[in-house]
């Protein structure tokens, strides 16, 4: 099961939003450069808290009996939210995006988003910022005891998987919402259809990709979630009933 970490498309995105940086200023970097990247402190902190978050579900999955996910569907969405939570929530959109913890992660952001090269406090970047807080205080937090729900089978789940999937939705809405109605100012937009390495990585991979990738995904699951509280509710009543 921890090899198929890496056939999941998801955990591939991830490596690659965390590698980007490096392959494009490779010929900038020295062996050096490369090492500090990978050990500045909020990145060696992202590494153990995603262990900690998987040993702690592990031990709560023990204590409480529960089985292990079955399908490779079920462990795919619980490492989706895994991941989302602790590398895209916490520390790449929270952590870089707001308080630029990592140089060259902060530099690479403020490529695709003018609005993550501004300090926090600087209207220009005060939706992205306001979005990138609520990551990393609410989201990432709520995508992390989803992962242990998953694990646990907790009846919370549902609940917590819509929630989640509502503000991801949201977030994504009003992130490149701002840009539409304002004649997207702040994206480096290939108008001329270029498809330069640039463009592939900062506009279609980056922009494109991403808010398609983060409205499909959350609409998808919230309204299945949904579905489920629904039928969940229902049952409760007539139980009551009879």
């Amino acid at each position: 099961m921890f090899l198929e970490a890496f056939v999941d498309p998801f955990f591939l995105f991830c490596v690659s939003c965390i590698a980007a940086p490096l392959i494009v200023e490779r010929d900038n970097l020295s062996h050096d450069d490369v090492v500090q990247y990978f050990t500045e402190p909020a990145m060696i902190g992202t590494a153990i808290l995603l262990i900690l978050v998987v040993l702690e579900a592990k031990i709560a999955r023990w204590r409480y009996h529960s089985p292990p996910l079955i399908s490779f569907h079920e462990r795919s969405r619980a490492r989706w939210y895994l991941l989302n939570g602790v590398v895209i929530h916490i520390l790449m959109d929270g952590l870089v995006g707001v308080f630029k913890v990592n140089t060259l992660l902060a530099k690479n952001y403020a490529k695709l988003d003018v609005r993550y090269g501004t300090e926090l406090g600087d209207f220009t970047g005060s939706a992205v910022h306001v979005i990138s807080l609520m990551e990393l205080c609410i989201k990432g937090p709520v995508c992390i005891l989803l992962y242990r729900a998953y694990q646990t089978h907790s009846p919370h789940r549902d609940a917590l998987e819509f929630f989640s999937c509502v503000s991801q939705a949201y977030g994504t809405i009003v992130y490149l919402g701002q840009e539409i109605i304002t004649g997207m100012p702040h994206f480096d937009v290939d108008y001329n259809l270029e498809f330069t390495p640039h463009y592939l990585l900062y506009f279609w991979f980056a922009i494109v990709f991403g808010c398609v990738l983060y409205l499909i995904i959350p609409c998808l699951w919230g309204w299945q979630a949904y579905k489920r509280l629904v039928s969940a509710s229902s049952y409760a009543a007539a139980t009551r009933k009879v």
